[in-house]
């Protein structure tokens, strides 16, 4: 969806969606939200936060994010974003949850709980957005999947893993990544991710930070210590803020959203870096 075609009627219908599953009957009353009288497009979003994410000069993607919490936890948020197709937006949820949260904390097992239900919920809302008509990852994935399959793809590459619990993200990048050159596999947490890395031997892999099982840094880890999975190039990437001491433990970092164009870019980058060191 581009912003001009954006309704005061969508908003209010996303807002609606996202906070009848987030606080379902009784408890703690949603936040109330008063949008701007009769506006449409960019002037709507003057409720939302705008948020550019340029970590490469040149690659700008924007997001709009809007604060409503859920009964459990009060930072999670609604989001219109852009991401992979520059001016295409669509409603998310991020769980807003990336705290480093270390096993022998007390509370540990409890912070657990408390992201596998955002993580849950996160779900159900997207799942709501898109019966509604409304606009999710899911466009972007059908519009990348019909562009890139009507192009003829480049010389291949080699092989590339795509571990991201976001199916149809996944499934966008993987998308482009066939009309880069790459032939790809997927898997959508990050002790399938570990398993597929030991058994495929790719030539790249894409590691989102926030995952199920094992999260980024904890497969990350495991890669680097098996002698088998040790040079294969990793390019991390995340919603969430990561530390410069993570992000170097990677080839390279991405955060979301990105552009394709930046994609691309930091995909050349991670593979040279491994030729050059190996």
């Amino acid at each position: 969806m581009r912003l001009p075609a954006l309704t005061s009627e969508m908003v209010q219908r996303a807002i609606a969606i996202y906070q009848q599953h987030a606080y379902g009957m009784g408890g703690r009353a949603p936040r109330a939200i008063e949008l701007p009288p009769q506006a449409e497009g960019e002037r709507l979003l003057a409720t939302f936060q705008r948020e550019q994410v340029e970590t490469v000069p040149g690659h700008p993607c924007c997001r709009y994010s809007l604060r409503l919490g859920n009964r459990n936890y009060p930072f999670m948020k609604l989001l219109l974003q852009e991401h992979l197709v520059p001016g295409e937006f669509y409603f998310a949820v991020d769980t807003h949850d990336q705290l480093d949260i270390k096993a022998d904390y007390p509370d540990y097992a409890a912070w657990n709980a408390l992201r596998q239900f955002n993580r849950e919920l996160k779900v159900r809302i997207e799942n709501g957005f898109a019966a509604a008509g409304l606009d999710t990852c899911a466009v972007v994935r059908r519009m990348l999947t019909e562009s890139c399959g009507a192009e003829v793809a480049a010389p291949c590459r080699g092989l590339a893993l795509i571990v991201d619990d976001e199916e149809d993200l996944a499934a966008a990048v993987e998308a482009l990544l066939h009309r880069a050159g790459f032939r790809t596999a997927k898997v959508f947490d990050g002790k399938a991710g570990v398993q597929a890395a030991q058994e495929l031997r790719p030539d790249l892999i894409l590691l989102d930070y926030e995952l199920p099982e094992l999260d980024g840094l904890e497969v990350l880890a495991q890669l680097r210590a098996d002698p088998t999975t040790r040079s294969i190039p990793v390019l991390l990437n995340s919603a969430g803020r990561v530390s410069l001491a993570d992000i170097e433990k990677a080839d390279g970092f991405l955060a979301k959203p990105y552009p394709e164009s930046l994609l691309c870019e930091m995909i050349d980058r991670v593979m040279r870096k491994r030729q050059v060191t190996r």
